[in-house]
């Protein structure tokens, strides 16, 4: 018992100071590019078509220090600021009258050229990693 208190007591003093500083603003350049996008190669993937390749592929570029447009080949994914939180960014679209928050996504990198994007879930609130997208770096053209 005195194990699992110390264990829960050690969380709290390393987390809570990570989340109470919140997210800040993070460069939008790691993310400019041409990607692949697919299911992450994992156990039970078995058929793993890409939603944009290489040939077609999703495109981010810079708005700005922290700000990304994103396009996809299905359409425009809107600009949003990127954000850093512990080993994660967050994407956020704010409403640009009220500056109020409307719909963020979730990035953590897998590799220096391969992120995992995740939307919310059905509640909202969690992130989606059990559906979420890696997008590959498309190497650049000669």
């Amino acid at each position: 018992m005195l194990r699992t208190l110390s264990l829960i007591a050690l969380t709290l003093t390393t987390t809570l100071p990570a989340l109470a500083g919140g997210p800040t603003d993070s460069p939008a350049a790691p993310f400019v590019g041409n990607w692949q996008i697919a299911f992450p190669e994992a156990d039970g993937v078995i058929v793993n078509v890409p939603s944009a390749s290489c040939d077609n592929p999703a495109s981010i570029t810079a708005v700005g220090e922290t700000r990304i447009a994103a396009r996809t080949p299905k359409g425009d994914m809107g600009e949003w600021d990127v954000k850093a939180f512990g080993d994660k960014f967050p994407w956020w679209q704010t409403d640009p009258e009220t500056g109020q928050l409307t719909y963020s996504l979730v990035t953590k990198w897998v590799s220096d050229d391969a992120f995992i994007l995740a939307g919310k879930d059905a509640s909202g609130w969690q992130t989606d990693w059990d559906n979420a997208k890696q997008w590959t770096r498309c190497p650049l053209s000669e």
